[in-house]
């Protein structure tokens, strides 16, 4: 990829992560080499990267949508990561610098203190940090193509805005799933690093698919003596 087809991918990349560009936005080779003043060639390969992250998804003729995400693509992105984001835990716990674990000590301390916050910015700076940790998480692994294979799974639009709709409750667990993930590093038990990788994230999932259905739930109705109680499913 050439150094202009980079920029175009990452500038594409923000705006999809973002939400400026909402899922079944269309993107077209001509208007966006036009507004980023560049040839149709970068974006064209920038759009075909895209299209490997399934970001994108082709259209007919020239350019692509931005991919909308059905619920098996969620639980498929969370299975995923449970598998490449418990093994970089292992890999970190064994192989993490003195710099990487100072740098996840501070991120893991900053998450916490955050957790314990409220106002309308906490939820904002909260999603900055956890993707951090993860990213550094992925880093300490010191293994670059199990880093690239992850990176794709780690920021997925749809599951970085669920941190919007989190309770506190929510928030002060996965603070606290995070200490307990960098106290097994700094110990370097590879195998209780892993385990509580997979802990994390599948309480991230059973809280991501609550969190919609508090979203989307219509409001009940409740007579006195009869409570109506709307189920919800949670799956691992």
């Amino acid at each position: 990829m050439s150094k202009i087809s980079e920029q175009v991918y990452i500038s594409l990349r923000k705006r999809i992560m973002s939400g400026d560009l909402e899922p079944g936005a269309q993107i077209k080779e001509e208007h966006l080499a036009a507004e980023m003043n560049v040839s149709r060639t970068p974006v064209r390969t920038a759009i075909q990267q895209l299209v490997s992250d399934g970001l994108l998804i082709p259209g007919e003729k020239r350019g692509a949508f931005v991919a909308q995400w059905t619920d098996r693509d969620i639980a498929e992105v969370f299975e995923i990561r449970i598998m490449l984001e418990s093994a970089a835990c292992g890999l970190a716990a064994a192989n993490a610098t003195p710099e990487q674990i100072t740098r996840l000590r501070h991120l893991t301390d900053e998450m916490s203190h955050l957790s314990s916050l409220s106002g309308d910015q906490v939820a904002a700076d909260l999603q900055r940090v956890n993707s951090q940790i993860h990213l550094a998480l992925l880093e300490a692994s010191n293994s670059a193509r199990l880093r690239h294979a992850a990176m794709q799974f780690v920021d997925v639009p749809i599951i970085i805005g669920s941190f919007y709709l989190y309770k506190k409750p929510d928030m002060i667990r996965s603070a606290h799933h995070h200490e307990e993930i960098m106290a097994a590093i700094e110990r370097k038990d590879r195998l209780l690093a892993e385990e509580l990788m997979r802990v994390h994230l599948r309480s991230a999932y059973r809280t991501f698919e609550a969190s919609r259905v508090r979203k989307t739930a219509p409001a009940i109705s409740i007579n006195s003596g009869d409570h109506d109680r709307s189920q919800s499913k949670q799956q691992q």
